[in-house]
């Protein structure tokens, strides 16, 4: 393992010059087409948008593809009752609002009269404003590979991944579906969101995410979106798919307090731990590995430590920390479905990734990180992800037995 990053540094360009600049994890040369998706159906879409790159739907429709692709998953697109579970964080939302302020500048610039910008930026933007309802990416995404189930948008802020995957494990138990997508992801590359983390202190302008580290500086963010296949055991067995993992259960709670500051005196997130561990029939003891939120802001990593080192003590009987952003950057309301993932894989080939970027430890966390790659035999792992607005999820994953 190499441990490199894909960060690239992104130029905000306001009337051609440049506003501002920032490092991100960014996907290069991305193309929809590439993708192998049905030309109908992708044309269908491509011609809704009226052939605008809407970033958020295709990188969600390459996730989808690449995650059914992997589960050799047949199946009658025309009669079926797989579900589709998607969170992106206000999808499109960016982008519309940069051209919807490009339009209105190019206005002023004219001298139209008030009645005629408004017309222009109606004519404009009014299928744009349309298509940000967030069903709309749903019934897009869902269209594109005919899933006819139950279907449910989350944005639970950056534990969204966490929760849909909990609904569609609920949809299945039910009896509601045999399978279920999950699928988050986050187009970040614009001025708002860069914005908003630096003015409050909290976006790492040289690129890198330090989790748990003294020298912490915040945020970066991650590119992309990415999928899980989620299926009834029995139906997996009896079909000859590969299993990564089984889903024992998750954790769930909502702090309800601040948005951008956890309560640091508060238990709602070993609340969200000590429900995981129930519903999965497990003890503290089982877990060999978590997957925390790792996000890199001091209060919120003090917040995370706090809330490990009270459920699962401190080393040498702690399970090992291994945090992720580092690798793919905060993917935001995907974060949690791209860590999970890259969990799952790691569980599959007992391989811990090291933590980059932690140089400076901050022992009083009294977290057990780990900081060079190892191989490591472990049956169970949790991933654990706490959002602005207090939104806490915990996740168990069990090794597939071969």
């Amino acid at each position: 393992m190499a441990k490199e990053t894909g960060v690239s540094r992104e130029k905000i360009l306001v009337d051609g010059q440049v506003w501002d600049e920032f490092l991100f994890h960014k996907i290069k040369d991305f193309d929809i087409d590439g993708f192998n998706i049905g030309r109908e159906e992708l044309a269908d879409v491509k011609n809704w948008k009226k052939n605008k790159d809407d970033r958020d739907l295709f990188y969600a429709i390459a996730a989808i593809k690449l995650a059914l692709d992997d589960s050799g998953l047949a199946y009658d697109k025309e009669n079926n009752d797989i579900g589709l579970f998607l969170t992106i964080e206000h999808p499109g939302f960016e982008p519309f609002c940069e051209g919807l302020l490009q339009e209105a500048y190019s206005c002023l610039e004219k001298k139209m009269t008030r009645k005629e910008s408004y017309r222009r930026l109606y004519e404009t933007f009014v299928q744009n404003g349309y298509d940000l309802q967030t069903f709309m990416y749903l019934f897009l995404a869902a269209k594109v590979f005919g899933l006819h189930g139950y279907s449910l948008y989350t944005s639970n802020a950056c534990a969204s991944g966490l929760f849909a995957l909990e609904s569609a494990a609920r949809q299945i138990k039910n009896g509601g579906s045999d399978i279920a997508v999950v699928c988050g992801g986050d187009y970040p590359g614009t001025m708002f969101k860069h914005t908003w983390f630096k003015e409050r202190g909290i976006y790492a302008e040289d690129g890198k995410v330090r989790p748990f580290s003294a020298d912490a500086g915040g945020i970066v963010f991650g590119d992309g979106a990415s999928a899980v296949v989620v299926e009834e055991l029995g139906h997996a067995l009896k079909r000859g798919a590969e299993i990564y993992a089984e889903y024992l259960g998750g954790g769930f709670s909502l702090e309800g307090w601040k948005v951008t500051l956890p309560q640091l005196n508060g238990t709602s997130y070993q609340d969200a731990i000590r429900a995981a561990l129930a519903r999965s029939g497990l003890n503290p003891g089982d877990i060999g590995l978590i997957n925390p939120h790792g996000v890199g802001i001091k209060i919120t990593d003090r917040y995370e430590a706090k809330a490990i080192t009270d459920i699962f003590s401190k080393p040498p009987k702690a399970p090992k920390i291994c945090a992720l952003k580092p690798y793919v950057g905060h993917n935001l309301g995907g974060s949690a479905i791209i860590e999970t993932i890259i969990l799952l894989l790691a569980m599959r080939e007992q391989v811990i990734p090291a933590t980059l970027n932690y140089g400076r430890p901050e022992l009083k966390y009294g977290l057990d990180i780990v900081t060079e790659h190892s191989r490591s035999s472990f049956d169970c792992a949790m991933k654990l992800s706490c959002g602005f607005a207090g939104y806490n999820g915990a996740a168990v994953f069990r090794k597939a037995v071969d």
